[in-house]
């Protein structure tokens, strides 16, 4: 059974893919928050497996937050609002 601290994370990734796949729609006034979280949930993306890759080597996919479940809480609440933010500009065009 998943652990809460795995869940936030998928729940992060899931946010994290949306606003990606929107990114050319973020309004300039959203670029810097958008950066910064995007900055924050570096540690989570799937490709940092494959661009450390060494042949040959095994590899065991690392996480580097240190932050607590109530942080990851908290950034995953921050990018659904950002999404949620996106969404509504992208309805005014």
């Amino acid at each position: 059974m998943p652990t809460d601290a795995q869940l936030l994370i998928g729940k992060v990734l899931q946010i994290k893919d949306k606003l990606f796949a929107k990114r050319h729609c973020i309004p300039s006034s959203l670029q810097t928050e958008w950066q910064t979280l995007n900055a924050q949930t570096a540690c989570f993306e799937s490709t940092a497996l494959f661009e450390s890759a060494v042949k040959g080597k095994k590899m065991e996919k690392h996480i580097a937050y240190s932050g607590s479940v109530k942080e990851l809480s908290k950034l995953a609440n921050k990018l659904a609002l950002l999404n949620d933010k996106v969404s509504v500009a992208q309805h005014h065009h």
